[in-house]
């Protein structure tokens, strides 16, 4: 574990919740926080020769670790390099995994790029936000994707088309072991004013209905086709249920919220009394749509 320091900034029992946007969580073993490809790919060689186990992390918008923590190396993604070319009034936007969709909002406003205001108010990068297909109940960033460059364990970097077969609602068929390292985003030239416009639009519905100022990790719950798990879950009368420091968030159901002193265990057993409520009342089996990093 020594040899970590070479491929980037190191922290040892460093704690999780200050690396995810739920603010739970305990030690990692080591935390590398790696800013170029080379180190990226190098590290996980070197992860693999001695057997460790590691996880990649983006802005942790979409993860709950536990209390234990994790025994291994989480990898923290710093790659932010961007490019863009243009031909006619269409953009193709290349960007690095690590990048915050803030940011690049920020250089849609700048520029004048319109396709993807609709992912304003997501806390994650572009890696994180392309491996779940996350977006909107009306759209994905899949739609606007063109092509993903990954790593595939144990040593491949290719270019993937992004087809529309390839990914749906919060899921697309990446392999968990894969690793997205820059994606090219389509997009369309538009005056700066109008995509500022609408990404204000965008983040003021989301601030009106989902609890964007609290920690959190987005919505907790998969939809269904036709029908919200914030709908089902309302039904069972749980909106504003609390365990310990975690509870169902009163401005929207499917939010879990950490009002201050939240555990892991809170959180999931809270989740557990949520799919049991609605699985009784509705018989419907609600599928988390964040991730457990065990």
């Amino acid at each position: 574990m020594r040899r970590l320091r070479k491929f980037g900034k190191v922290a040892y029992n460093y704690p999780l919740a200050n690396l995810v946007t739920f603010k739970v969580g305990g030690p990692a073993k080591a935390v590398v926080w790696v800013e170029t490809e080379e180190q990226l790919l190098g590290l996980i060689d070197y992860l693999i020769a001695i057997e460790c186990p590691y996880y990649i992390l983006g802005r942790g918008s979409n993860v709950l670790p536990l209390d234990e923590g994790f025994a291994g190396v989480v990898i923290v993604l710093k790659l932010n390099q961007w490019r863009w070319e243009r031909e006619s009034n269409n953009v193709l936007l290349n960007v690095s995994a690590g990048m915050k969709i803030s940011d690049i909002l920020g250089l849609c406003i700048k520029y004048g790029w319109d396709g993807i205001s609709f992912m304003a108010g997501i806390p994650g990068t572009i890696g994180g936000a392309v491996k779940v297909n996350a977006g909107t109940a009306q759209m994905s960033i899949g739609e606007r994707i063109k092509r993903v460059k990954i790593f595939s364990v144990p040593n491949e970097v290719r270019w993937i088309s992004w087809e529309s077969d390839f990914y749906g609602y919060r899921y697309t068929k990446l392999a968990r072991t894969d690793i997205i390292l820059k994606a090219e985003i389509g997009l369309k030239s538009s005056p700066s004013f109008k995509v500022q416009n609408e990404i204000r639009k965008f983040f003021l519905q989301k601030k009106q209905t989902q609890p964007l100022f609290m920690p959190s990790a987005g919505c907790v719950f998969k939809n269904l086709p036709g029908i919200s798990a914030g709908f089902l879950i309302e039904k069972t009368g749980l909106k504003g249920k609390c365990i310990g420091g975690a509870c169902v968030s009163p401005k929207h159901a499917n939010f879990i919220v950490n009002t201050g002193n939240a555990r892991a265990k809170d959180v999931l057993d809270l989740m557990n009394l949520v799919r049991e409520r609605v699985k009784r009342k509705t018989g419907v089996l609600l599928e988390p749509e964040i991730e457990i990093l065990l």
